[in-house]
């Protein structure tokens, strides 16, 4: 089975038409999108909702007339608020999934998707968890927000919040579903694993990556895992867009920015086990 990974495109519509483009050309049965799916510039509580209603639930609608399966979710600069939205939008089509801790089975593969993150400095915390060592980074604002329906709970003293009532990630990974046969799946996490530079940022020497996500993988040996978070890691000096825990693939393609000219993707082939990075065009 062959499968087309795009992850972060932030709302930008010419990556969405382009990733059906492309799975149309190539034969392509599965678009799995892995998370930061809705516009995040601007008034995210009014835009991201409309892109929901509007954009997605027409590109929803042709993927169906094509009759590709996507299997995506919410990552974290989409909104807790927006997630029974996108549930209800995706659940209008028999050929789209929402996989954010659930498992769907298609063409004898099942994925299982997770999109928490740790701790990062920015001032939307939604979906953030913790970890038992991680040290959180140096914050770029005074004050942190959890979304609700029309604004943000704000929390002041975030360090000492995310220290005492964050979940940790190793619990959220217990809750997900057992796979049937890990040699057939496929995990799909926003956030990549630690120590293996698919985490790499740009701006300083450091690898985000989460232990808790390395020590699942290499407990549970999936056929591969897809990642996304760190829109650069894949093209930094030391970043790298696939690596190995063993006989598991771990894959994060990274991104490039909002409106730019160029996409990035992945093509997979599960059953030869052939992965392939590429960069088109867009415009």
């Amino acid at each position: 089975m062959k499968a087309l990974y795009v992850t972060d495109l932030h709302g930008d519509k010419s990556k969405y038409r382009k990733s059906l483009d492309i799975a149309v050309e190539e034969g392509i049965s599965v678009i799995v999108n892995g998370g930061d799916m809705l516009p995040k510039l601007g008034e995210r509580h009014l835009e991201q909702p409309l892109f929901i209603n509007g954009f997605l639930r027409d590109y929803f609608f042709e993927l169906q007339e094509h009759n590709i399966t996507c299997l995506a979710m919410l990552g974290n600069d989409d909104l807790l608020a927006v997630d029974a939205l996108f549930e209800k939008v995706c659940g209008e089509f028999g050929n789209v999934h929402n996989i954010a801790g659930k498992k769907v089975c298609v063409g004898g593969y099942e994925f299982i998707g997770m999109n928490h993150i740790l701790d990062h400095p920015f001032s939307c915390k939604d979906r953030v968890v913790t970890e038992t060592h991680y040290i959180p980074q140096r914050q770029l604002s005074p004050v942190a927000g959890i979304s609700n329906e029309y604004g943000y709970d704000r929390i002041y003293n975030w360090l000492e919040y995310s220290r005492t009532e964050l979940p940790h990630m190793g619990d959220i990974l217990k809750k997900l579903p057992e796979p049937e046969n890990p040699q057939q799946t496929v995990y799909v996490m926003h956030m990549p694993p630690a120590g293996l530079r698919l985490g790499q940022l740009l701006y300083q020497d450091l690898d985000i990556g989460s232990a808790d996500i390395y020590g699942f993988l290499k407990e549970k040996q999936p056929l591969l895992s897809l990642h996304g978070h760190i829109h650069e890691a894949p093209d930094t000096e030391k970043g790298k867009w696939i690596n190995q825990i063993r006989r598991t693939a771990c894959i994060q393609t990274g991104q490039t920015e909002l409106d730019d000219k160029d996409m990035v993707y992945a093509e997979l082939d599960l059953q030869k086990q052939e992965y392939l990075r590429k960069i088109i065009n867009v415009k």
